[in-house]
C-alpha cells in the first residue's frame, strides 16, 4: 500500500529518494486536514486574492479553478488551489456561519439542519418512561415562527384526558382541559384528592355551568358568575318605563323620549338603569340606544337630584369635522391603518405613528423606509425618527455609522432616508435599521 487508508497519506517507500518531498506532502494533508477551520461552504467560484492557506467548502455547481470539485475542501497553497475528498462523518468549523459543519456524504450540514429524535429528554431534569420530556427552568418559551403558534394536546379517545395540571410540590392544585369527557373544565382541588368542578364550558354550545356559576335565578352564592335572568337582568326585552321617578327597582328598563322626569334634550329610544339599595338610594343612568348619549342621577333623601350629561364615547371618540373653524364631531378620531395608527384632533391637528420600521440598504450611502401614513394629512407634516437602542437592530452597521435622517414628506406618505455618517464605512448589502419608531405631526383640516 502506498498511502494510509483513511486520509491517503504517502508513505515513505524502502530505498526512496527525495524521502522528504513525499514527507512534506503529508504534512500539507495534514496542515489541511486538523481541526480543519474553513471560511464558507456557499461559495462557488474561487476567491479573486487568495492568501496561502485559506480553506474553503466547494459550493455545489462550482465553477472556474473549482469546477467539478462539489462539497471538496479548497486549501490555496500560495501558488495553486489544492482539493481534498469529504468521507461522510467529516466535520469542519465554519467562521461566516459560527457552526460545527458535518459532511454525510451529499453535503455539508449545520446541527440544525440535521433531523435528530430522541426517546427521552431531560432539560435540567430527568425524564422517566411516563415523563419522557422533563424541564427544570425558571421559564419556558414557545415562540411563533414568523406566523401563528399553536400549543397542541392531544388524546387518544373522548374518553381519555388532555389537560395542563398545575401542582405544588407535586400535588395537584388545579387542572383545565377534557377530563374524561366532551366538555373543556377548570377544575380545583385543595389537597390532590377530592376535585371540585369550577367551570365547565358545553362542547355543543359552549354555555357554562359548574361551582363557579350560579346553581339558579335567586342564587346569591358570594364569588358565584351571574347567569342570564337571574334577579330580573338579562332577559330578551327589558320591561318598560313610562317615568323615571317610577323605576326605584334595580334592573334595566327601556323607555320611549321624550318622557315625563327624563333629561331636557333627550329623544329617541333609551334605556334606563337603575342601582338601588332601598327607596330613598337610588342610582339611575339613561342613555340613548340611537346615539349613545348618557346621563345620570341619584335620589338622596326622598329627592331627585338634577340629571348630568355623562361625557363618554359618543362624545369623545368618532369622526371628527370642522365648519367655519368650529367643531362639527367628535372631540378626538382614531384609527389604524398598513401604516401605524393615527389620532385626530377636533382643532384639525392629526398625529400618526408607527411603530418597528424597517430601513433597508437604498445604496452604499443611504438606507432608506418610504412611510405611508395610516390617514392623509392636508400638507406635509413634519416627521420625527426616533432609532432604536437596542444594538441586535442594527444589522451590518452600527448606531455611529448614521448621520441626520432626511425626509421627502408629501400629504399621504414620506420618504424617509438615514445617511453614511461623515468617515463611515460604506453600507453592505444587507445592511439594515429594524424597530425605528416614527411620528408625524401636522393638520388634517
Amino acid at each position: 500500500m502506498q498511502v494510509s487508508a483513511i486520509l491517503s497519506l504517502p508513505y515513505i517507500q524502502p530505498a526512496q529518494a527525495q524521502k522528504h518531498v513525499t514527507h512534506n506532502e503529508a504534512l500539507r494533508r495534514l496542515d489541511a486536514l486538523v481541526q480543519p477551520v474553513v471560511a464558507d461552504r456557499d461559495r462557488a467560484a474561487p476567491p479573486a486574492a487568495p492568501g496561502a492557506g485559506d480553506r474553503h467548502l466547494v459550493g455545489v455547481g462550482a465553477t472556474g479553478d473549482w469546477a467539478g470539485r462539489d462539497h471538496a475542501l479548497a486549501v490555496w497553497d500560495g501558488a495553486a488551489w489544492r482539493f481534498e475528498t469529504p468521507a461522510a462523518g467529516w466535520r469542519a468549523h465554519c467562521t461566516a456561519e459560527d457552526a460545527e459543519l458535518v459532511f454525510d456524504g451529499s453535503g455539508w450540514r449545520a446541527p440544525a439542519e440535521l433531523a435528530t429524535q430522541a426517546d427521552r429528554l431531560g432539560l435540567g431534569a430527568e425524564a422517566d418512561a411516563e415523563n419522557r420530556l422533563s424541564v427544570a427552568a425558571p421559564a419556558v418559551l414557545l415562540s411563533h415562527d414568523g406566523g401563528d403558534h399553536r400549543l397542541k394536546v392531544n388524546r387518544a379517545g373522548p374518553g381519555d384526558t388532555a389537560s395542563l395540571l398545575f401542582q405544588t410540590g407535586f400535588t395537584g392544585g388545579a387542572e383545565m382541559g377534557l377530563a374524561g369527557g366532551p366538555d373543556f373544565e377548570i377544575k380545583t382541588s385543595a389537597d390532590g384528592a377530592g376535585w371540585t368542578s369550577a367551570l365547565r364550558l358545553s362542547a355543543s354550545d359552549g354555555r357554562a355551568t359548574g361551582a363557579a356559576v350560579q346553581s339558579g335565578p335567586r342564587d346569591a352564592t358570594p364569588g358565584r358568575l351571574m347567569s342570564v335572568g337571574a334577579f330580573g337582568l338579562g332577559a330578551a326585552a327589558a320591561p318598560q318605563a313610562a317615568s323615571a321617578d317610577l323605576a326605584r327597582e334595580t334592573g334595566t328598563y327601556a323607555m320611549a323620549l321624550p318622557a315625563p322626569d327624563a333629561p331636557p334634550g333627550a329623544s329617541g329610544p333609551a334605556l334606563l338603569e337603575v342601582a338601588a339599595q332601598g327607596p330613598d338610594e337610588i342610582a339611575q343612568r339613561l342613555t340613548e340606544t340611537g346615539t349613545g348619549r348618557a346621563w345620570r342621577r341619584s335620589r338622596a333623601g326622598g329627592a331627585w337630584q338634577g340629571w348630568q350629561r355623562v361625557i363618554g364615547q359618543a362624545d369623545l371618540i368618532g369622526p371628527v369635522g370642522l365648519a367655519s373653524g368650529l367643531p362639527t364631531g367628535a372631540v378626538f378620531e382614531t384609527g389604524t391603518g398598513p401604516g401605524g395608527r393615527f389620532l385626530r384632533l377636533a382643532d384639525g391637528t392629526q398625529i400618526a405613528q408607527a411603530e418597528a420600521a424597517l430601513f433597508a440598504r437604498l445604496s452604499a450611502d443611504r438606507l432608506e423606509h418610504v412611510w405611508t401614513f395610516p390617514a392623509p394629512f392636508a400638507a406635509p407634516p413634519q416627521v420625527a425618527v426616533t432609532l432604536p437602542g437596542a444594538e441586535a437592530d442594527y444589522g451590518g452597521l452600527g448606531p455611529g455609522d448614521l448621520g441626520p435622517a432626511m425626509q421627502e414628506a408629501g400629504t399621504a406618505s414620506v420618504a424617509l432616508r438615514l445617511p453614511r455618517a461623515a468617515g463611515a464605512a460604506s453600507f453592505a448589502a444587507g445592511a439594515q435599521v429594524m424597530g425605528a419608531r416614527l411620528l408625524a405631526i401636522g393638520r388634517w383640516d
